[in-house]
Protein backbone atom coordinates (compact mmCIF):
# COMPACT_ATOMS: atom_id res chain seq x y z
CA UNK A 1 0.00 0.00 0.00
CA UNK A 2 1.43 3.71 -0.77
CA UNK A 3 0.47 5.92 1.81
CA UNK A 4 -0.73 9.46 0.96
CA UNK A 5 1.62 12.34 0.67
CA UNK A 6 0.73 13.48 3.71
CA UNK A 7 1.70 10.63 5.65
CA UNK A 8 5.33 10.75 4.48
CA UNK A 9 8.40 12.35 6.15
CA UNK A 10 9.19 15.41 4.68
CA UNK A 11 12.14 15.79 6.99
CA UNK A 12 13.99 13.03 6.05
CA UNK A 13 16.89 13.28 3.90
CA UNK A 14 17.72 10.53 1.56
CA UNK A 15 21.23 8.77 2.09
CA UNK A 16 22.28 9.61 -1.73
CA UNK A 17 20.97 13.23 -1.34
CA UNK A 18 24.84 13.70 -0.14
CA UNK A 19 28.14 12.39 -0.68
CA UNK A 20 30.13 9.90 1.56
CA UNK A 21 33.25 9.32 0.46
CA UNK A 22 34.76 7.38 3.37
CA UNK A 23 31.53 5.28 3.71
CA UNK A 24 32.27 4.66 -0.11
CA UNK A 25 36.50 3.95 0.41
CA UNK A 26 35.33 1.63 3.54
CA UNK A 27 32.57 -0.51 1.05
CA UNK A 28 35.35 -0.75 -1.57
CA UNK A 29 37.63 -2.04 1.60
CA UNK A 30 34.82 -4.67 2.00
CA UNK A 31 34.56 -5.68 -1.53
CA UNK A 32 38.42 -6.44 -1.89
CA UNK A 33 38.48 -7.94 1.46
CA UNK A 34 35.50 -10.91 0.88
CA UNK A 35 37.12 -12.68 -2.36
CA UNK A 36 40.24 -12.36 -1.32
CA UNK A 37 39.29 -14.01 2.34
CA UNK A 38 37.50 -16.57 0.57
CA UNK A 39 40.25 -17.47 -1.34
CA UNK A 40 42.66 -17.21 1.20
CA UNK A 41 41.21 -19.03 4.04
CA UNK A 42 38.29 -20.88 2.87
CA UNK A 43 38.77 -22.50 -1.11
CA UNK A 44 40.87 -26.01 -1.13
CA UNK A 45 43.96 -25.89 -3.02
CA UNK A 46 45.71 -28.95 -4.25
CA UNK A 47 48.57 -26.89 -4.07
CA UNK A 48 49.41 -24.64 -1.67
CA UNK A 49 51.89 -22.75 -4.09
CA UNK A 50 48.43 -22.03 -6.48
CA UNK A 51 47.07 -20.23 -3.65
CA UNK A 52 46.69 -16.41 -5.12
CA UNK A 53 45.69 -15.17 -2.39
CA UNK A 54 48.91 -15.30 -0.70
CA UNK A 55 50.02 -11.70 -1.08
CA UNK A 56 52.52 -10.13 0.67
CA UNK A 57 54.57 -6.59 0.41
CA UNK A 58 57.25 -8.61 -2.42
CA UNK A 59 54.41 -9.65 -4.14
CA UNK A 60 52.68 -5.80 -4.34
CA UNK A 61 56.10 -4.53 -4.74
CA UNK A 62 56.93 -7.05 -8.16
CA UNK A 63 53.33 -6.19 -9.25
CA UNK A 64 53.87 -2.51 -9.19
CA UNK A 65 57.34 -2.82 -11.06
CA UNK A 66 56.18 -5.42 -13.84
CA UNK A 67 53.08 -3.72 -15.16
CA UNK A 68 50.28 -4.99 -16.67
CA UNK A 69 49.69 -8.25 -18.78
CA UNK A 70 46.53 -10.09 -20.14
CA UNK A 71 45.71 -13.21 -18.11
CA UNK A 72 44.72 -16.70 -18.64
CA UNK A 73 41.06 -16.63 -17.21
CA UNK A 74 38.12 -18.39 -19.11
CA UNK A 75 35.71 -16.53 -20.83
CA UNK A 76 33.21 -16.73 -18.08
CA UNK A 77 35.20 -15.07 -15.55
CA UNK A 78 36.39 -12.44 -17.74
CA UNK A 79 33.12 -11.14 -19.09
CA UNK A 80 30.73 -11.38 -16.12
CA UNK A 81 32.62 -12.39 -12.79
CA UNK A 82 35.01 -9.55 -13.40
CA UNK A 83 32.23 -6.90 -14.48
CA UNK A 84 29.98 -7.98 -11.72
CA UNK A 85 33.08 -7.10 -8.71
CA UNK A 86 33.46 -3.83 -10.98
CA UNK A 87 29.47 -3.30 -10.43
CA UNK A 88 29.32 -3.54 -6.92
CA UNK A 89 32.45 -1.29 -6.87
CA UNK A 90 30.44 1.40 -9.11
CA UNK A 91 28.40 1.31 -6.51
CA UNK A 92 30.27 2.08 -3.44
CA UNK A 93 30.29 5.45 -5.28
CA UNK A 94 26.71 5.63 -6.80
CA UNK A 95 24.98 4.27 -3.70
CA UNK A 96 26.71 6.94 -1.50
CA UNK A 97 25.51 10.08 -3.64
CA UNK A 98 28.05 9.77 -6.24
CA UNK A 99 26.84 10.62 -10.26
CA UNK A 100 27.55 8.39 -13.24
CA UNK A 101 31.05 9.73 -14.11
CA UNK A 102 32.33 10.01 -10.50
CA UNK A 103 31.14 6.26 -9.38
CA UNK A 104 33.26 5.34 -12.60
CA UNK A 105 36.20 6.54 -10.08
CA UNK A 106 34.97 4.08 -8.14
CA UNK A 107 34.70 1.47 -9.90
CA UNK A 108 38.19 1.81 -12.13
CA UNK A 109 39.87 2.15 -8.60
CA UNK A 110 38.72 -0.35 -6.86
CA UNK A 111 40.08 -3.00 -9.53
CA UNK A 112 43.25 -1.33 -9.83
CA UNK A 113 43.61 -2.03 -6.45
CA UNK A 114 42.90 -5.49 -6.69
CA UNK A 115 44.75 -5.84 -10.10
CA UNK A 116 47.98 -4.74 -7.70
CA UNK A 117 47.30 -5.81 -4.42
CA UNK A 118 44.86 -8.76 -4.41
CA UNK A 119 46.35 -11.38 -6.25
CA UNK A 120 50.35 -12.61 -6.67
CA UNK A 121 49.52 -12.68 -10.09
CA UNK A 122 50.81 -9.80 -12.66
CA UNK A 123 48.12 -7.03 -12.69
CA UNK A 124 46.08 -7.66 -15.86
CA UNK A 125 44.85 -5.27 -18.24
CA UNK A 126 41.92 -6.75 -19.36
CA UNK A 127 40.02 -7.03 -15.89
CA UNK A 128 40.77 -3.34 -15.08
CA UNK A 129 38.71 -2.80 -18.57
CA UNK A 130 36.16 -5.36 -17.89
CA UNK A 131 36.00 -4.89 -14.15
CA UNK A 132 36.18 -0.88 -14.13
CA UNK A 133 34.17 0.06 -17.65
CA UNK A 134 32.49 -2.68 -17.69
CA UNK A 135 31.45 -2.88 -14.23
CA UNK A 136 30.13 1.05 -14.88
CA UNK A 137 27.92 -0.10 -17.23
CA UNK A 138 26.47 -2.86 -15.04
CA UNK A 139 26.98 -0.97 -12.17
CA UNK A 140 24.46 1.82 -13.32
CA UNK A 141 21.71 -0.29 -14.63
CA UNK A 142 21.79 -2.14 -11.38
CA UNK A 143 21.13 1.19 -9.47
CA UNK A 144 18.95 2.60 -11.54
CA UNK A 145 16.47 -0.87 -11.60
CA UNK A 146 17.23 -1.23 -7.90
CA UNK A 147 15.92 2.43 -7.60
CA UNK A 148 12.68 1.78 -9.66
CA UNK A 149 11.85 -1.41 -7.46
CA UNK A 150 12.35 0.01 -4.15
CA UNK A 151 9.09 2.27 -3.37
CA UNK A 152 10.13 4.46 -0.46
CA UNK A 153 6.04 5.30 -0.38
CA UNK A 154 4.98 1.98 0.14
CA UNK A 155 4.53 0.20 3.69
CA UNK A 156 3.65 -3.09 4.93
CA UNK A 157 4.77 -6.78 2.96
CA UNK A 158 4.71 -4.53 -0.29
CA UNK A 159 7.96 -2.38 1.30
CA UNK A 160 9.24 -5.70 2.75
CA UNK A 161 9.17 -6.96 -0.66
CA UNK A 162 10.65 -4.24 -2.50
CA UNK A 163 13.53 -3.68 -0.45
CA UNK A 164 14.17 -7.42 -0.71
CA UNK A 165 14.42 -7.64 -4.43
CA UNK A 166 15.98 -3.99 -5.03
CA UNK A 167 18.73 -5.32 -2.21
CA UNK A 168 19.26 -8.04 -4.38
CA UNK A 169 20.05 -6.61 -7.53
CA UNK A 170 21.97 -3.99 -5.69
CA UNK A 171 23.88 -5.36 -2.47
CA UNK A 172 25.51 -2.51 -1.91
CA UNK A 173 22.43 -0.09 -2.13
CA UNK A 174 20.51 -2.30 -0.36
CA UNK A 175 23.56 -2.62 2.99
CA UNK A 176 23.27 1.55 2.64
CA UNK A 177 19.81 1.81 3.27
CA UNK A 178 19.54 -0.60 5.73
CA UNK A 179 22.59 1.15 7.09
CA UNK A 180 20.97 4.85 7.03
CA UNK A 181 17.57 3.88 8.17
CA UNK A 182 15.66 4.55 5.05
CA UNK A 183 14.42 1.17 4.79
CA UNK A 184 11.97 2.53 7.41
CA UNK A 185 11.36 5.76 6.98
CA UNK A 186 8.63 6.91 4.21
CA UNK A 187 9.85 9.41 2.20
CA UNK A 188 9.10 10.23 -1.97
CA UNK A 189 10.56 8.68 -4.54
CA UNK A 190 12.91 10.70 -6.72
CA UNK A 191 11.67 11.66 -10.18
CA UNK A 192 14.05 10.60 -11.95
CA UNK A 193 13.91 6.67 -10.34
CA UNK A 194 10.33 6.42 -12.46
CA UNK A 195 10.93 6.56 -16.18
CA UNK A 196 8.22 7.60 -18.52
CA UNK A 197 8.80 4.38 -20.98
CA UNK A 198 10.00 0.67 -19.41
CA UNK A 199 9.47 -2.26 -21.60
CA UNK A 200 9.92 -5.91 -20.38
CA UNK A 201 9.33 -8.53 -22.56
CA UNK A 202 10.23 -12.65 -22.67
CA UNK A 203 10.63 -14.81 -25.28
CA UNK A 204 10.42 -18.85 -25.57
CA UNK A 205 11.34 -20.58 -27.99
CA UNK A 206 13.73 -22.71 -30.29
CA UNK A 207 17.57 -21.91 -32.09
CA UNK A 208 19.27 -23.62 -34.26
CA UNK A 209 23.10 -22.97 -34.96
CA UNK A 210 26.06 -24.35 -37.18
CA UNK A 211 28.24 -25.56 -34.35
CA UNK A 212 31.53 -26.59 -36.85
CA UNK A 213 31.28 -23.58 -38.73
CA UNK A 214 32.81 -25.57 -41.40
CA UNK A 215 30.67 -24.44 -44.40
CA UNK A 216 29.77 -28.18 -44.45
CA UNK A 217 26.61 -27.13 -42.29
CA UNK A 218 26.36 -30.97 -40.96
CA UNK A 219 26.82 -30.14 -37.53
CA UNK A 220 23.60 -28.42 -36.74
CA UNK A 221 22.65 -27.88 -32.90
CA UNK A 222 18.79 -26.97 -31.98
CA UNK A 223 18.09 -26.00 -28.39
CA UNK A 224 15.19 -24.10 -26.48
CA UNK A 225 16.17 -20.38 -25.71
CA UNK A 226 14.22 -18.35 -23.28
CA UNK A 227 15.47 -14.47 -23.43
CA UNK A 228 14.55 -11.37 -21.76
CA UNK A 229 14.60 -7.89 -22.88
CA UNK A 230 14.20 -4.61 -20.70
CA UNK A 231 14.16 -0.89 -22.21
CA UNK A 232 14.44 1.37 -19.93
CA UNK A 233 13.93 4.74 -21.02
CA UNK A 234 13.37 6.92 -24.23
CA UNK A 235 16.65 6.78 -26.66
CA UNK A 236 14.99 10.27 -28.46
CA UNK A 237 14.20 12.10 -24.81
CA UNK A 238 17.72 10.75 -22.81
CA UNK A 239 20.07 13.54 -21.06
CA UNK A 240 22.19 12.17 -18.56
CA UNK A 241 23.83 9.18 -18.41
CA UNK A 242 22.04 5.68 -19.02
CA UNK A 243 18.35 7.62 -18.81
CA UNK A 244 18.13 4.97 -21.70
CA UNK A 245 19.47 1.77 -21.61
CA UNK A 246 18.84 -1.45 -23.40
CA UNK A 247 19.75 -5.27 -21.20
CA UNK A 248 19.24 -8.54 -22.59
CA UNK A 249 19.51 -11.85 -20.89
CA UNK A 250 19.36 -15.59 -22.62
CA UNK A 251 19.69 -18.88 -21.53
CA UNK A 252 19.85 -22.23 -23.38
CA UNK A 253 18.43 -25.62 -22.79
CA UNK A 254 21.79 -26.73 -23.93
CA UNK A 255 25.29 -25.90 -22.47
CA UNK A 256 26.24 -23.23 -22.14
CA UNK A 257 23.04 -22.69 -20.49
CA UNK A 258 24.44 -18.94 -19.85
CA UNK A 259 24.61 -17.81 -23.26
CA UNK A 260 23.95 -14.05 -23.77
CA UNK A 261 23.81 -10.89 -21.23
CA UNK A 262 24.01 -7.19 -24.13
CA UNK A 263 23.20 -4.22 -22.48
CA UNK A 264 23.52 -0.80 -23.92
CA UNK A 265 23.73 2.49 -21.96
CA UNK A 266 23.67 6.33 -23.41
CA UNK A 267 25.98 8.41 -22.12
CA UNK A 268 25.89 12.03 -24.06
CA UNK A 269 24.51 13.17 -27.12
CA UNK A 270 23.62 16.37 -29.02
CA UNK A 271 19.71 16.41 -30.29
CA UNK A 272 19.81 17.26 -34.10
CA UNK A 273 16.11 17.19 -34.79
CA UNK A 274 13.47 16.35 -32.01
CA UNK A 275 12.35 13.56 -32.08
CA UNK A 276 13.60 12.47 -35.39
CA UNK A 277 17.54 12.64 -35.00
CA UNK A 278 20.39 12.25 -32.61
CA UNK A 279 24.26 11.88 -32.42
CA UNK A 280 24.83 10.04 -29.18
CA UNK A 281 27.29 8.04 -27.99
CA UNK A 282 26.60 4.62 -25.40
CA UNK A 283 28.41 2.66 -23.52
CA UNK A 284 27.75 -1.16 -24.63
CA UNK A 285 28.44 -4.32 -23.02
CA UNK A 286 28.62 -7.49 -25.10
CA UNK A 287 28.78 -11.34 -23.92
CA UNK A 288 27.88 -14.22 -26.09
CA UNK A 289 28.79 -17.73 -25.63
CA UNK A 290 26.40 -19.82 -27.78
CA UNK A 291 28.59 -23.10 -28.40
CA UNK A 292 30.35 -25.28 -25.70
CA UNK A 293 33.60 -25.28 -26.47
CA UNK A 294 34.82 -28.77 -27.63
CA UNK A 295 39.02 -29.24 -26.98
CA UNK A 296 40.15 -33.09 -28.32
CA UNK A 297 42.51 -34.88 -26.60
CA UNK A 298 45.08 -35.12 -29.02
CA UNK A 299 44.99 -31.13 -30.07
CA UNK A 300 43.73 -28.04 -28.88
CA UNK A 301 41.55 -26.82 -31.49
CA UNK A 302 39.08 -24.65 -30.18
CA UNK A 303 35.22 -25.81 -31.30
CA UNK A 304 33.58 -22.88 -29.54
CA UNK A 305 31.86 -19.80 -30.50
CA UNK A 306 32.26 -16.70 -28.64
CA UNK A 307 32.65 -12.96 -28.58
CA UNK A 308 32.21 -10.15 -25.88
CA UNK A 309 33.37 -6.61 -26.02
CA UNK A 310 33.49 -3.59 -23.60
CA UNK A 311 33.01 -0.57 -26.46
CA UNK A 312 31.73 2.82 -26.87
CA UNK A 313 29.26 3.26 -29.99
CA UNK A 314 29.08 6.87 -31.40
CA UNK A 315 26.16 6.62 -33.82
CA UNK A 316 23.69 8.70 -35.61
CA UNK A 317 20.08 7.98 -34.56
CA UNK A 318 16.98 8.47 -36.73
CA UNK A 319 13.82 7.94 -37.03
CA UNK A 320 11.65 8.38 -40.33
CA UNK A 321 7.69 8.39 -40.07
CA UNK A 322 6.23 5.94 -42.83
CA UNK A 323 2.70 5.69 -41.39
CA UNK A 324 0.34 6.87 -38.49
CA UNK A 325 2.24 5.69 -35.87
CA UNK A 326 4.53 3.70 -37.88
CA UNK A 327 8.27 4.47 -37.83
CA UNK A 328 11.66 3.01 -39.37
CA UNK A 329 14.10 3.69 -36.89
CA UNK A 330 18.31 3.45 -37.57
CA UNK A 331 21.58 3.57 -35.77
CA UNK A 332 24.56 4.04 -38.02
CA UNK A 333 28.04 3.91 -35.83
CA UNK A 334 31.15 2.68 -35.24
CA UNK A 335 32.15 -0.07 -33.23
CA UNK A 336 35.04 1.71 -30.36
CA UNK A 337 35.97 -1.63 -28.56
CA UNK A 338 38.15 -1.09 -26.00
CA UNK A 339 38.57 -4.51 -25.01
CA UNK A 340 37.21 -7.50 -27.03
CA UNK A 341 37.32 -11.97 -26.69
CA UNK A 342 37.63 -13.80 -30.17
CA UNK A 343 38.17 -17.43 -30.38
CA UNK A 344 41.72 -18.48 -30.81
CA UNK A 345 41.36 -21.27 -32.86
CA UNK A 346 45.16 -23.27 -31.66
CA UNK A 347 45.93 -21.73 -28.24
CA UNK A 348 44.65 -23.17 -24.65
CA UNK A 349 45.70 -21.26 -21.84
CA UNK A 350 46.59 -23.61 -18.54
CA UNK A 351 44.20 -21.09 -16.74
CA UNK A 352 41.66 -21.95 -19.01
CA UNK A 353 41.52 -19.09 -21.39
CA UNK A 354 40.69 -20.75 -25.09
CA UNK A 355 39.94 -17.16 -26.69
CA UNK A 356 42.20 -13.89 -27.96
CA UNK A 357 41.76 -10.25 -26.42
CA UNK A 358 42.35 -6.94 -27.93
CA UNK A 359 40.89 -3.70 -28.95
CA UNK A 360 39.41 -3.10 -31.99
CA UNK A 361 36.94 -1.15 -34.30
CA UNK A 362 34.49 -1.31 -36.81
CA UNK A 363 30.77 -0.42 -37.80
CA UNK A 364 26.85 -1.40 -36.78
CA UNK A 365 23.98 -0.85 -38.70
CA UNK A 366 20.49 -1.79 -37.60
CA UNK A 367 17.09 -0.63 -38.71
CA UNK A 368 14.01 -1.31 -37.85
CA UNK A 369 10.12 -1.06 -38.77
CA UNK A 370 8.56 0.28 -36.00
CA UNK A 371 4.89 0.32 -34.33
CA UNK A 372 4.05 0.64 -30.85
CA UNK A 373 6.15 -1.55 -28.47
CA UNK A 374 7.02 -4.05 -31.62
CA UNK A 375 9.45 -4.17 -34.10
CA UNK A 376 8.16 -6.05 -37.09
CA UNK A 377 11.56 -6.22 -39.12
CA UNK A 378 14.62 -5.74 -38.07
CA UNK A 379 18.16 -5.87 -39.27
CA UNK A 380 21.38 -5.81 -38.20
CA UNK A 381 25.01 -5.61 -38.72
CA UNK A 382 27.46 -6.20 -36.72
CA UNK A 383 31.83 -5.59 -37.68
CA UNK A 384 34.58 -5.41 -36.11
CA UNK A 385 38.65 -5.84 -36.80
CA UNK A 386 40.06 -6.92 -33.68
CA UNK A 387 43.94 -7.31 -33.23
CA UNK A 388 45.39 -9.49 -30.66
CA UNK A 389 47.25 -8.34 -27.76
CA UNK A 390 47.18 -11.08 -25.80
CA UNK A 391 49.73 -14.01 -25.78
CA UNK A 392 50.47 -15.88 -28.33
CA UNK A 393 49.45 -12.78 -30.10
CA UNK A 394 50.75 -11.60 -33.75
CA UNK A 395 47.26 -12.80 -34.91
CA UNK A 396 43.77 -10.70 -36.11
CA UNK A 397 40.16 -11.18 -36.83
CA UNK A 398 37.55 -9.97 -39.03
CA UNK A 399 34.35 -10.38 -37.12
CA UNK A 400 30.44 -10.22 -38.69
CA UNK A 401 27.05 -10.54 -37.17
CA UNK A 402 24.36 -10.35 -39.36
CA UNK A 403 21.04 -10.76 -38.21
CA UNK A 404 17.36 -10.47 -40.14
CA UNK A 405 14.37 -10.93 -37.23
CA UNK A 406 10.80 -10.56 -37.95
CA UNK A 407 7.92 -10.80 -35.61
CA UNK A 408 3.92 -10.38 -36.10
CA UNK A 409 2.06 -9.29 -32.94
CA UNK A 410 -1.25 -11.58 -32.54
CA UNK A 411 -2.86 -9.62 -29.53
CA UNK A 412 -1.61 -6.02 -27.94
CA UNK A 413 0.88 -7.90 -25.90
CA UNK A 414 2.05 -11.50 -27.68
CA UNK A 415 3.39 -12.07 -30.88
CA UNK A 416 5.14 -14.60 -32.92
CA UNK A 417 8.06 -14.22 -34.90
CA UNK A 418 11.38 -15.89 -36.07
CA UNK A 419 15.27 -14.53 -37.07
CA UNK A 420 17.60 -16.00 -39.17
CA UNK A 421 21.36 -14.79 -39.79
CA UNK A 422 25.30 -15.72 -39.59
CA UNK A 423 28.17 -15.21 -37.70
CA UNK A 424 31.72 -15.44 -39.59
CA UNK A 425 34.85 -14.81 -38.52
CA UNK A 426 38.26 -14.55 -40.66
CA UNK A 427 41.59 -15.06 -38.51
CA UNK A 428 44.80 -14.23 -39.41
CA UNK A 429 47.39 -15.90 -37.48
CA UNK A 430 51.29 -15.17 -38.08
CA UNK A 431 54.04 -17.50 -37.31
CA UNK A 432 54.89 -17.17 -33.42
CA UNK A 433 57.56 -19.45 -31.48
CA UNK A 434 57.73 -18.23 -27.14
CA UNK A 435 57.44 -19.24 -23.83
CA UNK A 436 53.57 -18.25 -22.18
CA UNK A 437 53.31 -19.56 -18.54
CA UNK A 438 56.06 -21.85 -18.60
CA UNK A 439 55.00 -23.57 -21.50
CA UNK A 440 56.55 -23.79 -24.90
CA UNK A 441 54.51 -22.30 -27.82
CA UNK A 442 55.34 -22.81 -31.59
CA UNK A 443 52.55 -21.60 -34.34
CA UNK A 444 52.87 -21.59 -37.58
CA UNK A 445 51.32 -19.17 -40.41
CA UNK A 446 47.57 -19.85 -41.08
CA UNK A 447 44.44 -18.18 -41.60
CA UNK A 448 41.19 -20.04 -40.44
CA UNK A 449 37.26 -18.99 -41.82
CA UNK A 450 34.58 -19.72 -39.87
CA UNK A 451 31.05 -19.50 -40.79
CA UNK A 452 28.20 -20.53 -38.26
CA UNK A 453 24.53 -20.53 -39.53
CA UNK A 454 21.68 -19.32 -37.18
CA UNK A 455 17.74 -19.38 -37.00
CA UNK A 456 15.43 -18.82 -34.33
CA UNK A 457 12.01 -19.47 -33.98
CA UNK A 458 9.83 -17.77 -31.14
CA UNK A 459 6.83 -16.78 -28.88
CA UNK A 460 7.30 -13.07 -27.17
CA UNK A 461 5.08 -11.48 -24.56
CA UNK A 462 5.55 -7.90 -23.36
CA UNK A 463 4.70 -8.21 -19.10
CA UNK A 464 5.09 -4.69 -18.38
CA UNK A 465 4.83 -1.63 -20.66
CA UNK A 466 4.86 1.75 -18.69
Amino acid sequence: MNLPSESLNDDFKPWESEKHFWIGVGEVAILEFIPWALAKWFRTWEDPADNWANVSSDTWWRNLQSGFEYDGDNFLTNNFSHPYHGALFFNAGRANGYNFWESTAFSLTGSAIWEHFGETFRPSFNDWIYTGVGGANLGEILYRLSSMITDNRASGSERVWSEIWGSLLNPVRGFNRAISGEMGQNFDNPEWSRPEDFLITFDGGTRSIDKDGDEKYTSKEVEGLFTMNLAYGNRFKAKKPFDFFGFEFAIASNKPHFTTMNSTGYLFGWELEKNKHRFDVSLDFNFNDLIKEEISATDTTYKGFLFGSTQIFPHLLSSFPIGEKTNLVTRFGINGMMMAATPNDYYVDVEGRTNDFGPGVGTRIYAAIQNGIWNYVSVLYYGAWLWTQSQPDNSKHHIHFLILEAQYPLTKYFSIGFSTGVYWRNSYYDAYSGIINGVEYIREPSEVSKRHPVGRLFFRTAILDL
